[in-house]
């Protein structure tokens, strides 16, 4: 009998109805999440369906991470689960699962999969970048891009080629439409594209647009749509067309397709979302075919808020604007909770000080009397928080002692920690520097040169004044990059290290869990935009030639267009209101949570609409659908559904706020005359803690155990800080090792032994290493390249006889764990008449085993893990398992342990122990391995320069 829990009647309703379409409309806090764990867990342990047979797609990434994490506490409640492997699933965001797919299939399609993601500012500064090749095409420079900005001509290519690409639009008829701007949007959508392929890049866009593309090939679409009997997509209000689409696609053969949604909560259509994907769903299928199920009944809020928001979509005030009409399913939302005090209030007069204080003041009464035991129960939520109403509260609420929690308000650049280094890098270009003392003396000095000059210098000048080691460090660099006749050792990455390593930054890394945390996640921030600059201006090793280049294309243009389009700063998904601050988010960034305490701000005093240009309207008119709703109607449904969202927010208490003495009444005055002012706010119940968001972390033993076991603080700095690393040449060689063995194995699992030979191989390599340079932007000199290729045809020579028994190759292993996530990768499987065998691949000599024992017994327990989920997985028994060093040319390259089952829940313990010691933030042992220490770009920071220089 399988177990419903707490279940109601139409969840379980939701639960069984496994078989054909079903659409679940669950409106806010009704258990949807909840809904859908169950309904993959009746799936697998009451009809036996394999996790591979299952897709469920999320919006975000953070909701897949809570989806994987709610799925493998439901599955831990079942026997027999230690056999199910829950990576299986097809279990992400569009884009992930479009990836995944693209990547099982990369043999069969026409097109490199295998290409670099890139996110919408890095989009928006390659075509920046090569603007000159799209003003170019004939009629762009008569159109409406020449009116506009050079950025924000890119942003509008940006926006309209992947608008295109999610409508399903066909190139080759735009090319040959005979409206002047479909002509131009055309060609500039196909230089768009050539600059794509050149660059081996790819956008969230192309990526689903290659998923369409590789789903058209009978063969493939056959096999997804015989494998995946089982699809279930979250947020459907939110789907754009080509998502749509898809999903349609890959359930057409067995027809279990289940999406959930809520059209009143429908906010992404500057995204390309529509809203009709709800609305049409069911007409996709045959009459009555698709079942319709209502979540309606509420657990989070209280009934006053309840009735407040269902008022808000019903309250007949509205039909004087506009008219629901066919644009919304009917629902009551209804709690089974008794009314038991006023749960809505309103502030008016927002935008005056005497609001602010009332605000602040019943805040804190709510604080001392106990209604609230922390901050973080409360939240502001407005349209933006960069406005002007949202900047002068959070000062007022700092001013009057309230700490303010607001990552997405594009403060970045005006931390001082951030300014201090931007300063520190900028004394390290002489030419440069000179410029901004140019600029200084200029009538007119660009916006970025005041920033530079008035906010950024001067603090870097006090340092230089203060701390004499880091003047000269710089001094020496400066000298070094000034004087250089060809290429120096610096790159700008690694000079940011260096600097790192002095006060004040050294103290702003070295305490994890003081007031310093927010300091030393913003460096490691600048790190990756140092990173990610290096790579796409294929600067590296500062020379003589790029030095002046360098620096004017960093700080004049790259860190320009980043500041203006603001940076957001670090948000642990885990933890999405931070202990001791009231939050302050957008609307949008608080859809999918709950707070006990919600003010809204922002209401609205006019109807929203989007300006769109004559681009737009040419384009639009080639969708293979026509607009879904009004037109006129849009800007009152986007209004009404946003602030239903807001709304719906709040558990305990909503406070509406207006502005006092305005001609203008808020739409919201409609619902709010009858509502008390929270001056009359007195009630001394306590309020419900924020809910601890449980995501359960996913460690492997590579990435993150091995890492951790050789050195805590390293893993301090590049898994729990996210520093980008600097030294990867060391690590180059062995990418491209194993990158080409693991071509050789896929050629003799496809059976292809034959055909295996040392040109091919040779091939193979030089492909892998073109890729290499592409994605790192470094050569490894004609030494290293044999080197690694010699490693590789050496393998082939002594393992000829092993080719036939290739069984598995890059074999995802997992184990769930009350705790934590364990994964991890199996180089190879072989398979030898039932006797399995796993090797994994180490690059570099064969260790002297007396001297490094307790390197080489990591690596046991960590195959004889492996060796045990296989073991479990395929029900064949693994006999030995093997380190393979491909560096040893003349010895045995085997390292060989027999597997014993019995050890296995010992090296678990292990591991778990590892884990526990990072959950628990135990970072400060460092790392006595000269190796390690040789190669890490933290060597300064940990004082063991000297010895590895």
């Amino acid at each position: 009998m399988f177990d419903f829990g707490i279940a109601n009647e139409k969840q379980k309703e939701a639960v069984t109805c496994t078989e054909g379409p079903l659409l679940i409309i669950a409106g806010p806090g009704t258990g949807k999440t909840f809904t859908l764990v169950k309904r993959i867990a009746y799936l697998v342990f009451e009809k036996g369906v394999k996790p591979s047979e299952i897709m469920a797609i999320t919006f975000t990434e953070k909701a897949a991470h809570q989806l994987v994490t709610r799925i493998s506490d439901e599955f831990l409640r079942y026997s027999g689960c230690e056999n199910i492997n829950i990576d299986e699933m097809y279990i992400g965001t569009f884009h992930s699962v479009c990836l995944r797919l693209m990547k099982e299939y990369s043999e069969l399609l026409p097109f490199d999969a295998d290409k670099r993601i890139i996110d919408s500012f890095e989009q928006q500064y390659l075509v920046y970048n090569n603007l000159e090749r799209f003003r170019s095409v004939k009629g762009y420079c008569s159109s409406d891009f020449n009116s506009m900005s050079k950025w924000e001509q890119a942003k509008a290519i940006c926006k309209y080629t992947s608008t295109m690409s999610e409508e399903l639009l066909s190139r080759d008829k735009l090319l040959d439409d005979k409206d002047a701007d479909i002509l131009v949007i055309a060609k500039v959508w196909d230089e768009y594209d050539k600059l794509l392929t050149e660059n081996n890049a790819t956008d969230f866009s192309t990526i689903q647009a290659d998923a369409w593309r590789m789903m058209q090939n009978s063969d493939i679409s056959a096999s997804v749509r015989e494998k995946i009997r089982y699809v279930m997509v979250d947020e459907y209000q939110d789907t754009n067309h080509i998502q749509e689409q898809l999903i349609l696609a890959i359930g057409e053969k067995h027809g279990n397709i289940c999406v959930v949604g809520d059209d009143d909560q429908g906010l992404y259509r500057f995204r390309g979302a529509t809203i009709r994907n709800i609305f049409e769903f069911p007409k996709h299928f045959g009459e009555n075919e698709c079942r319709v199920i209502k979540l309606e009944e509420n657990y989070r809020s209280e009934k006053g808020i309840i009735d407040l928001y269902n008022n808000w979509m019903t309250n007949p005030e509205y039909k004087r604007k506009f008219d629901w009409g066919k644009y919304r399913y009917p629902k009551k939302i209804y709690t089974s909770k008794k009314e038991t005090y006023s749960s809505v209030y309103t502030c008016k007069g927002t935008y005056d000080e005497p609001a602010r204080v009332k605000l602040a003041e019943m805040i804190k009464r709510m604080k001392q009397n106990g209604t609230v035991t922390d901050y973080n129960q409360i939240v502001f939520l407005f349209k933006s928080v960069r406005n002007d109403e949202a900047k002068k509260t959070a000062e007022f609420l700092e001013e009057s002692g309230i700490p303010v929690y607001t990552p997405r308000s594009k403060l970045y650049f005006e931390r001082a920690e951030v300014r201090q280094i931007i300063g520190c890098l900028i004394c390290c270009f002489r030419t440069f520097t000179c410029f901004l003392k140019q600029q200084k003396d200029a009538d007119k000095p660009s916006k970025i040169s005041r920033y530079y000059i008035s906010d950024c210098m001067p603090l870097s000048s006090g340092l230089l004044k203060e701390n004499k080691e880091l003047y000269g460090c710089i001094s020496e660099i400066a000298n070094d990059i000034a004087g250089c006749k060809d290429k120096t050792e610096y790159t700008l990455l690694s000079i940011f290290y260096r600097i790192i390593a002095f006060e004040p930054f050294r103290s702003y890394i070295e305490n994890p869990d003081g007031s310093n945390a927010r300091q030393a996640r913003n460096l490691a921030e600048m790190s990756n935009i140092i990173s990610k600059f290096c790579y796409i201006h294929d600067m590296h090793l500062i020379g003589a030639d790029n030095r002046d280049t360098l620096s004017e294309e960093f700080f004049e243009r790259y860190l320009r267009l980043l500041k203006d389009e603001g940076v957001g700063e670090y948000e642990d998904e885990a933890e999405y209101a931070p202990e001791g601050c009231v939050s302050f988010m957008t609307i949008h960034q608080a859809k999918g949570l709950e707070f006990p305490v919600v003010i809204v701000g922002s209401l609205p005093l006019k109807k929203e609409s989007e300006s769109k240009d004559s681009f737009f309207y040419s384009v639009e008119s080639r969708f293979c659908r026509k607009p879904f709703e009004a037109p006129d109607m849009i800007p009152y449904f986007d209004m009404w559904r946003k602030y239903y969202v807001a709304f719906s927010r709040a558990k305990n208490l909503l406070v509406l706020t207006e502005k006092d003495g305005s001609r203008t009444k808020p739409y919201t005055s409609v619902i709010t005359e009858n509502i008390p002012d929270i001056s009359e706010y007195n009630d001394n119940r306590v309020f419900d803690r924020v809910k601890k968001e449980h995501i359960r972390k996913t460690y492997s033993f590579t990435s993150h155990i091995s890492v951790y076991d050789e050195c805590p603080i390293r893993y301090l700095y590049f898994k729990e800080y996210k520093f980008a690393p600097c030294e990867i040449l060391h690590t180059s060689v062995g990418t491209l090792i194993h990158a080409t063995l693991e071509d050789l194995n896929r050629f003799a699992i496809a059976g292809r032994y034959d055909e295996i030979t040392e040109e091919l191989i040779k091939k193979w390599f030089a492909l892998n290493y073109a890729k290499m340079q592409e994605s790192t932007g470094l050569m490894l000199s004609e030494e290293r390249r044999k080197s690694a290729l010699d490693q590789v045809l050496n393998y082939f020579d002594k393992r000829k006889e092993h080719i036939r028994k290739v069984w598995k190759a890059e074999e995802k292993v997992e184990l769930v764990l009350p705790e934590y996530i364990l994964q991890g990768v199996i180089d190879l499987i072989e398979d030898d008449d039932g006797k399995i065998e796993i090797v994994d691949y180490k690059t570099g000599r064969k260790p002297d085993l007396p001297e490094k024992s307790a390197q080489v017994e990591h690596y046991r327990k960590q195959l004889e893990i492996y060796a045990y989920l296989i073991s479990e997985r395929y029900k064949k028994n693994v006999s030995r398992m093997h380190l393979y060093y491909t560096n040893e040319a003349e010895e045995n390259p085997l390292v060989t342990f027999e597997y014993s089952k019995n050890c296995v829940d010992k090296e678990i313990e292990d591991v778990s122990q590892t884990v526990r010691k990072i959950e628990d933030k135990r970072f400060d042992a460092k790392a006595e391995n000269d190796y390690s220490c040789r190669y890490c770009d933290m060597k300064y920071m940990c004082k063991k320069v000297k010895n590895y220089d």
